[in-house]
């Protein structure tokens, strides 16, 4: 059985999934958002909620949804911020970490790489059968599921 922790960076919405899979069936142990308003605090919440998440389930391996640069030079500064603890959590635990683009995570689930986040959350409901609660938990478990579709056909 492989288990994977997919996570949506994010600076005040942080989205994550423990995804396991074992002879092509998917289970989803938890998933989530992890909100916060004020910085720094919030890389606080972040990782002191993701390392909970880690010492509950023990996951193998962590997706993570590569960044991306938009409009706002300053956000993508603060996505790197929240990077960073995911990568610390990542060394102080053991945990390879593998990135994927957001297009092909959407790819893996959608079957289009420029889908939009209702489209996510959709087929997220569809194949995996959970309703999420926000836009970045349906992207942390489309990043799981991206994973494990990748490491079982060997092209991750």
């Amino acid at each position: 059985m492989m288990k994977v922790l997919g996570i949506d960076p994010g600076n005040y919405s942080t989205g994550f999934c423990v995804l396991s899979s074992q002879n092509s069936k998917f289970n989803i142990e938890k998933s989530g958002t992890i909100k916060s308003r004020r910085r720094p605090d919030n890389l606080k919440k972040i990782f002191v909620s993701l390392q909970e998440v880690i010492d509950s389930f023990s996951p193998d391996e962590i997706a993570l949804e590569s960044a991306f640069y938009g409009k706002n030079p300053q956000s993508l500064i603060r996505l790197g911020e929240v990077r960073g603890i995911i990568l610390l959590l990542s060394t102080l635990n053991g945990i390879p970490v593998y990135e994927y683009t957001p297009q092909k995570v959407k790819n893996s689930i959608t079957g289009y790489g420029w889908s939009k986040k209702e489209d996510v959350s959709f087929m997220v409901e569809k194949i995996l059968g959970i309703k999420t609660e926000s836009y970045d938990e349906a992207d942390a478990v489309a990043v799981a599921f991206c994973h494990l579709q990748s490491r079982r056909l060997n092209i991750g």
